[in-house]
C-alpha cells in the first residue's frame, strides 16, 4: 500500500513537470 502510495505521488509529479515544461515552451513561443 505505501508503495502504490510512493508511485502515485511520483507519477502526478513526473505529469506535473512534463505539463510546466509545456506551458514554458507555449509561454515563450506564443502561437500569435
Amino acid at each position: 500500500m505505501i508503495a502504490f502510495g510512493v508511485f502515485t505521488i511520483s507519477l502526478i509529479s513526473l505529469i506535473v513537470n512534463l505539463n510546466n515544461m509545456n506551458n514554458k515552451k507555449k509561454n515563450n513561443h506564443p502561437a500569435r
